[in-house]
């Protein structure tokens, strides 16, 4: 893990000074993956402190501060984890001592907010199939193209390392390589900034209170892990013919390339009527999607599945004429009115207990005395 710190940006759009940088080795307690992706090898991991050691450093980096992330779903995501996984183990050690003693208390931190690069790249219509960091640096760095030039990288990100795979990437320390990505974001950011200024996309700023880990873990914004969950009253019509309308309880997934908010998206196609699906399968209806570039994702799979992909644009437009839906109760034996959740969707096993024989009540006076005792007592009326 690699922390760097910067001091307020001028007011020309250059990155400010760095006033320090922090990086850490953690054992991650299981298998870390394959070793080509991070550079460390198991030893090196397996010698180092748990999450839970520096879990407080870590709070005092994040608390009050704007982050910048790339993929800040999954980056913030396993941050939350770890921090709930810290407690719980800290509750753990806790059992059995005196109820005296203060508990130990890890609290997560709370950043002022959340910047997320990929979802700004994403929102700014970045023709780049590969979503690594550095494959969308490049999109912002290079000359011919709608963005070119925007990004100026400084030495210390390493500007001639590239996101594929080399015998010169692999040269590189792993604590170099880290700390150069930490120290490419914040220039990737800055010119993001730039690129929303030329009127090409707005900056996906998230806010921490607001998000929760879905299923996954992910860190999703509370509108969507909602809409996700949500009952499903009526039936699902089927994909939506060409040009429209919609029908309520019809499924929609919104695909990560598009130019307006996904929680917004998300928020008035549920109020309309429609469910909301996170996962792509054959009973979705349509796929909010701008196909401006090469499918890749969801658009990609519900192309091949012929599940109509429509714009964000498009898919506002249509929600203004919903047409009213059937009830679920019409065809209960073939869907579900309501989608389970993981604490109320699993049954008793009933076959377990198939095959086994009721247990019989002692029908003695003293049959909740030990075993012991009444052995004796046996024992003792035989030898009179």
């Amino acid at each position: 893990m690699s922390v760097v710190f910067y001091a307020e940006p001028p007011v020309d759009g250059a990155v400010g000074p760095e006033l320090g940088a922090w990086t850490v080795h953690l054992n991650p307690g299981e298998d870390a993956g394959p070793w080509h992706l991070h550079g460390y090898q198991v030893g090196q991991l397996a010698q180092a402190p748990g999450f839970a050691s520096v879990a407080r450093e870590l709070r005092s980096a994040l608390e009050g501060r704007t982050l910048l992330l790339h993929q800040a779903a999954h980056t913030w995501g396993f941050i939350t984890q770890e921090y709930a996984r810290a407690k719980r183990a800290a509750q753990r050690s806790r059992r059995g001592k005196s109820k005296n003693r203060p508990p130990k208390t890890i609290p997560t931190p709370v950043p002022a907010a959340i910047i997320d690069t990929l979802t700004t790249a994403r929102m700014q219509a970045v023709d780049c199939y590969d979503f690594r960091l550095r494959a969308i640096a490049e999109r912002y760095a290079e000359q011919p193209g709608q963005f070119g030039g925007l990004l100026k990288v400084p030495a210390a990100a390493l500007p001639e390392v590239h996101a594929e795979a080399s015998h010169a990437r692999a040269a590189i320390p792993a604590d170099t390589l880290l700390e150069a990505d930490a120290r490419l974001i914040p220039a990737l950011h800055r010119a993001q900034l730039r690129a929303r200024e030329a009127g090409h996309g707005e900056i996906a700023e998230l806010v921490p209170a607001d998000l929760v880990p879905d299923r996954f873990g992910l860190a999703r914004s509370a509108v969507r892990v909602d809409a996700a969950g949500a009952p499903r009253p009526l039936l699902n019509p089927g994909v939506v013919p060409e040009g429209g309308p919609l029908v309520e309880g019809m499924e929609f997934v919104v695909s990560p390339d598009v130019a307006t908010d996904p929680d917004e998206l998300i928020a008035r196609g549920v109020a309309a009527g429609l469910v909301y699906s996170e996962k792509l399968n054959r009973s979705s209806s349509l796929v909010v999607c701008n196909t401006s570039h090469e499918l890749r994702g969801k658009a990609m799979h519900a192309h091949r599945k012929s599940i109509p992909l429509l714009s964000d644009t498009d898919f506002l437009a249509l929600l203004a004429d919903v047409r009213p839906g059937q009830p679920a109760i019409a065809d209960a034996k073939n869907q579900r009115a309501y989608r389970p959740t993981p604490s109320t969707s699993r049954e008793p096993n009933r076959r377990s207990n198939r095959g086994k024989k009721p247990a019989k009540k002692s029908a003695e006076p003293n049959a909740a005395q030990p075993r012991r005792s009444r052995r004796r007592r046996r024992r003792g009326s035989s030898r009179g």
